[in-house]
């Protein structure tokens, strides 16, 4: 592939990554602007309801402040948005994690979508929180890396639905592709970044030459802001 097609297929990756994430943010705003109309909502009562409600927001904000921190970075004269969306996005994070987690205790899907879920929300604080001690530390490459990681894990709201829309479209049994979405919607986003998505940004960024053994030896070591020997 020629360096332009790759800069086409980046840019469609990216509308696409957009347009998909915008989708899921507005619909998650019914939960406020038309509870009425969301089905699973209406059924819940109590604190799982407003858990619920509180889920739905924060995660909404956190995919609509990664989108913009993907393309914002440290450097002025975008270092203030960077700052401000950036404290933004982590605390919608850990309250769209923590709710998330008490909600997987109580999901249906029997004891797969529960573990599932719950080990998504596990991760996302944990990575999310990573990435706050690496950018106090002052370690920039490992604070990027993180947040990379961390919006993954953000992005699952968009993957579960596809993959929830694909079984209901296959005629597959909701309960059991329910329970198969909550690994599908964030293992294959996680391996995605781990994979391919931090080995091509750092080459991008000029890290020429990286293998991506050295790569992945250098996304584990977060005490150091040092690239790999070439």
């Amino acid at each position: 592939m020629t360096r332009a097609s790759d800069g086409r297929a980046r840019r469609w990756w990216w509308w696409l990554l957009c347009a998909s994430a915008i989708g899921v943010a507005g619909r998650s705003s019914f939960v406020l602007l038309a509870p009425g109309t969301i089905a699973f909502l209406s059924a819940r009562h109590g604190w799982t309801r407003t858990t619920l409600v509180v889920h739905a927001l924060t995660g909404a904000a956190a995919l609509l402040a990664g989108l913009v921190q993907l393309q914002t970075g440290p450097e002025r004269p975008r270092r203030a948005l960077h700052r401000a969306l950036g404290r933004l996005c982590v605390l919608a994070m850990v309250a769209a994690s923590l709710s998330g987690g008490a909600l997987a205790m109580s999901t249906r899907g029997g004891v797969a979508a529960r573990a599932g879920f719950l080990v998504l929300s596990l991760l996302w604080l944990f990575t999310t929180t990573r990435a706050v001690l690496a950018i106090r530390a002052g370690h920039m490459a490992s604070h990027r890396m993180w947040m990379l990681r961390a919006f993954a894990l953000t992005f699952s709201a968009v993957t579960l639905r596809v993959y929830l829309g694909l079984g209901v479209a296959f005629g597959l049994r909701f309960l059991e592709v329910y329970a198969l979405s909550a690994w599908l919607c964030w293992v294959p986003n996680l391996l995605l970044v781990e994979w391919w998505w931090l080995p091509r940004s750092a080459s991008g960024s000029g890290d020429r030459g990286v293998s991506r053994r050295d790569w992945v030896t250098m996304m584990h070591t977060t005490g150091t802001t040092k690239q790999p020997a070439v």
